[in-house]
C-alpha cells in the first residue's frame, strides 16, 4: 500500500485543502444547476444536462493525478519547459484561427475525436512559465528596460492571436499576469505611472466619446494631468513622456473601438447603461444582480436557487457560476468561495517572497496574477462592477481546459512551496 502516497501531491496540505475545496464547492455548483426545482416549481425541465457534472468530475479526478504528478517534478524540469512549451501553444493559437470550428461566431477550440481543446487556457500557462524564465535570466542587468520590453512582446504575441479569435477576455489575461509578473520584476515608478494614467485616459475618453457623447471631460482630465506633472516637478523628459501616453491613449480609443465586434460594442455600452437593453446584451447581468441580491446573507439553501432553476440566469454552469453561488449559498456560502481564493494568492505571494531561486520567485507571482485576474474581473463582472465579457472563474466553472489550466497553477505552487528553499 506504499503507492498511496502517490495520490496526494509534494507540498503544503494546507495548499492543497485549498484546492480540494475549491474543486468540491465547483462540483456542488454544477449539480446544483443540473437539478431540477422541488416544490412548486418541480415541473419545470432543466436545460443543463446531467453531463455537465459527470464530465466535470472526470476532469476532476485527471487533474488531481497531473497535480499530483508535477508537485513531484525538479523545478528545473518545468523551468526547461518554458520554450517548448510557449512555442507550441503559440502553435496551436495559430492553428485555432486556421482549422477550428467556427462557434457563435468565433474559432476558439481545437476538435480532437470526442474532445474539445482550448488552446488559449493553456497558453497562459506557458505565458507565466516563460516570463519567470525571461526575466529570471535578466534580473542582474544594468537596465531592466529591454527585459521588460521582451517580456512584453512575448506576452502582446499570444494576447493578439487569441483577441483574434475574438475572445477579448481571455487576451485581458495575459496582460494582467505580465502586469504582475513586470511589477515583482522591478518596473520603475515612471512606468508604472505612465501606464495608469494612459489607461485612466482611455477609459475617460471612452466614456465622454461613447456614452456622454462631449469631448470636455476627456479635455479637463488632460489638464489635470498637466498640472500634476507640474505639481511634482518631473524632468522635463519624464513629464514629456507621461503626456504624450496620456494623449496617445486617449485618442487611440476610437480607432480600437471601432475594431471590436459589435456584440462587444454593445456590452460595453450596456455596461453604462443597463436598461439601454434589458432582454438583450444587458439580460445577463441584470439577471446576475437579482441572483446574488435574491441570495441575501444566508442564500436560499442549496438545490432551491429560483434564478437559477426557472434558466433566468444564463451561463449559470460557466461564466456566471458565481451568481448561483450567490444565491443558493448567500453572501456567506460566497464569502467563503472569495476567502478561500484570497488565501491562495496571499500563499503565493509569500512563496514569492521565500523563494531562493528568481525563476521560483516570478513563477509563484506569475501564479497570483493569473488567479487574482480571473476571480476580480469574473466576480465583477456577476455583480455588474465590469463590462460582460467571458471569462470563467477558475477551479469553480465548468470547463474542462481551464479546469486543468487551473489545476496545473496550483500544482506549480505546490511544487515551490516543497523546494522553496533549494538554489
Amino acid at each position: 500500500m506504499n503507492w498511496l502516497w502517490l495520490l496526494w501531491p509534494r507540498g503544503e496540505r494546507r495548499l492543497a485543502a485549498i484546492y480540494v475545496v475549491l474543486v468540491l464547492f465547483s462540483l456542488a455548483l454544477l449539480w446544483s444547476v443540473t437539478e431540477p426545482l422541488v416544490g412548486p416549481y418541480a415541473e419545470m425541465q432543466v436545460d443543463v444536462p446531467k453531463g455537465i457534472f459527470w464530465r466535470q468530475l472526470i476532469w476532476a479526478s485527471f487533474s488531481w493525478l497531473l497535480v499530483c504528478l508535477v508537485s513531484r517534478l525538479p523545478l528545473r524540469y518545468v523551468e526547461n519547459t518554458a520554450w517548448p512549451a510557449y512555442l507550441v501553444v503559440a502553435a496551436l493559437l495559430v492553428m485555432v484561427l486556421a482549422l477550428a470550428p467556427e462557434v457563435g461566431g468565433a474559432r476558439r477550440w481545437l476538435v480532437i475525436g470526442p474532445f474539445r481543446l482550448q488552446p488559449s487556457e493553456f497558453a497562459k500557462i506557458a505565458l507565466v512559465i516563460v516570463l519567470a524564465a525571461w526575466l529570471s535570466r535578466r534580473l542582474g542587468d544594468r537596465s531592466h528596460i529591454a527585459a521588460t520590453l521582451g517580456s512584453l512582446g512575448l506576452t502582446l504575441l499570444l494576447a493578439v492571436l487569441v483577441l483574434r479569435e475574438p475572445d477579448l477576455g481571455t487576451s485581458l489575461v495575459f496582460l494582467g499576469i505580465w502586469l504582475g509578473v513586470i511589477f515583482w520584476f522591478g518596473i520603475s515608478g515612471l512606468l508604472l505611472v505612465t501606464a495608469l494614467s494612459a489607461a485612466i485616459s482611455a477609459v475617460v475618453m471612452f466614456y465622454s466619446e461613447g456614452v456622454l457623447e462631449q469631448p470636455w471631460p476627456w479635455g479637463l482630465y488632460i489638464l489635470l494631468v498637466i498640472a500634476a506633472l507640474y505639481a511634482v516637478r518631473l524632468s522635463m523628459s519624464a513629464s514629456v513622456l507621461v503626456l504624450v501616453c496620456n494623449i496617445a491613449a486617449g485618442l487611440g480609443i476610437p480607432l480600437v473601438w471601432a475594431r471590436l465586434q459589435a456584440y462587444q460594442q454593445e456590452r460595453i455600452l450596456t455596461f453604462f447603461d443597463p436598461g439601454r437593453d434589458a432582454m438583450g446584451t444587458g439580460y445577463q447581468a441584470l439577471q446576475s444582480k437579482v441572483a446574488i441580491g435574491s441570495g441575501g446573507l444566508f442564500g436560499t439553501q442549496y438545490l432551491q436557487g429560483t434564478q437559477k432553476g426557472l434558466a433566468f440566469l444564463p451561463e449559470r454552469h460557466t461564466d456566471f457560476i458565481f451568481s448561483v453561488a450567490g444565491e443558493e449559498l448567500g453572501l456567506l456560502g460566497a464569502g467563503i468561495i472569495l476567502g478561500l481564493f484570497l488565501l491562495l494568492v496571499l500563499r503565493a505571494v509569500d512563496l514569492a517572497a521565500q523563494a531562493r531561486r528568481p525563476f521560483g520567485s516570478l513563477l509563484a507571482i506569475g501564479v497570483a496574477s493569473y488567479f487574482c485576474f480571473h476571480v476580480v474581473v469574473n466576480v465583477s463582472i456577476t455583480t455588474g462592477l465590469l463590462p460582460v465579457t467571458g471569462l470563467p472563474l477558475p477551479l469553480i466553472s465548468y470547463g474542462g481546459s481551464n479546469l486543468l489550466v487551473s489545476s496545473l497553477m496550483v500544482a506549480l505552487l505546490l511544487n515551490l512551496s516543497a523546494h522553496r528553499y533549494d538554489d
